[in-house]
Order: structure tokens, then sequence, then C-alpha cells
């Protein structure tokens, strides 16, 4: 697209790696400021704040664990006072899951959704009121197709990403009147360092099968979509959700 976002300020959450990661560094190329979030990894932040300054765009690391709510809307409102705004909100942070339901404990289960869906509200809710009185903004949550269609063994975070889809579209109709809107990406298997272990396992073949395509998603083409989403080339997408997933899911 060139410059899609000049001018805007981007939060990634989770942009230490992965899928965040590629969307920070494309946000950057196409002109935006980018606020880089991690938790743990300094290392990898540090690592896509360098690909954001390549891009030759301003960008900044905040540190938060997102688990938390009052560190989740904190690092909103950093961002904002360190940017004077924020333009574009990128819900990406999560936690996986997998193991027996009947293994599955309550404190991993709220663990996981605090993380992959809960943090979500708490930024939401910080980001909105800014994006509101300037009449504009995008927010893009990084759902699953496991919310979509449910898989075994997965059900916090097939539970927590059904639930993101939902908060898309009710925050779509709320706040799409008032110039904001709320989208979501659904990625398919997507091959990151998150994943990789995984991809070459007999869980990842039976994935695999799963997908017309024929191979599995990478993660910038996954943040082409956000990227889309962020941009004016999306005005009349609100409450949508996007699915590149190789054909994975059919909605």
């Amino acid at each position: 697209m060139g410059g899609a976002l000049a001018g805007r300020v981007v939060l990634v959450t989770g942009s230490s790696r992965g899928i965040g990661a590629e969307v920070a560094a494309k946000a950057a190329a196409e002109g935006a400021a980018v606020a880089v979030h991690y938790h743990r990894s300094l290392e990898g932040a540090q690592a896509t704040l360098a690909r954001v300054r390549a891009a030759r765009a301003e960008g900044e690391a905040f540190a938060a664990d997102l688990g938390d709510g009052t560190q989740a809307s904190g690092l909103v409102e950093r961002v904002i006072e360190r940017f004077g705004r924020v333009d574009g909100l990128v819900n990406n942070a999560g936690q996986t899951q997998v193991g027996p339901f009947l293994a599955l404990g309550p404190e991993e289960w709220d663990a996981v959704l605090r993380t992959d869906l809960t943090a979500a509200y708490h930024t939401c809710r910080a980001a909105l009121p800014s994006m509101v009185e300037q009449g504009s903004g995008s927010i893009v949550n990084i759902a699953s197709r496991l919310g979509q269609v449910g898989i075994a063994e997965t059900a916090a975070y097939s539970a927590a990403k059904a639930g993101l889809i939902g908060l898309t579209r009710s925050l779509a109709r709320e706040f799409g009147p008032l110039g904001v809107r709320v989208n979501a990406v659904a990625p398919g298997f997507t091959v990151t360092e998150m994943t990789a272990d995984l991809a070459d396992t007999e869980e990842g073949r039976r994935r695999l099968r799963d997908m017309p395509l024929g191979r599995f998603g990478r993660a910038d083409e996954v943040a082409d979509a956000v990227i889309f989403l962020l941009s004016d080339a999306s005005a009349l997408f609100l409450g949508q959700t996007l699915n590149p997933n190789a054909g994975g899911y059919m909605p």
C-alpha cells in the first residue's frame, strides 16, 4: 500500500516475536509510529524495534504483563503519554493451551482467559476514549480458527478466542457510529517460534490435512490482513473476522 498508515500511532501487543513482530514491522513500513509491547522478551522486543527503526519509523518498546488488568490498561496510557495518541490497537498477545479438558485446572483456565480475552477488554477500554474523542481509530483483535471450529484439548484457548470474536462484534456495533472500527483476524495454523515444534508432529500433520492450500500460513501473511484492517482501505469493514487460514475454515 505504501504510506497507508502515515502519521498514525499503532500499538501491537505481543510484538516481540511471531505475528506481532511482523505486524509491527509492516506498520512501520506503512509510515506508522509503532509501540512494541513485550512481557518477558526484551531481546525480542529490541529486535522488533530495530526493524521498526530500519523502516525509518518512530518506535518505542513497552513492557507489561497483560494478564494483570492494571498493567494492560496502563500500557495504553503510557503509549498515549509517549506518542500523544493511539490510532491503531492490535490485540495480539496470547497464551496457548493444549491438553485434555479434565486435566485443565482452574488456574490454567483463568490464566489463558486473562491473557487471551480479558487483556483485550482492558486495552480496548483504555484506548477507546481517545479514539472516540478524535473520531477515528481501528482495533484489530487476533483471534484463531480454533475459536471458530473448536479443537479437542484446547478448551481454554478456543473459548477465549471465540469470546474475542464476540467482543469484536459487540464493540464494532457500539463504537462504529463514533468513528472507531473494530475487526478481528482469525489465522489458521501459522508457523511461528511458538508453533514450529507442533508443526512437525502428528497433530501438526493432522491440521495440515484440513488445509486445502496444502501448507501452513506464515506470520507475515497474517500480518498483511492486519495492516489492511488498520488502513483506510478497509473503511467498510466493521465487526468482521478475516480468515487467513489456508482454507481450514470456510464460514
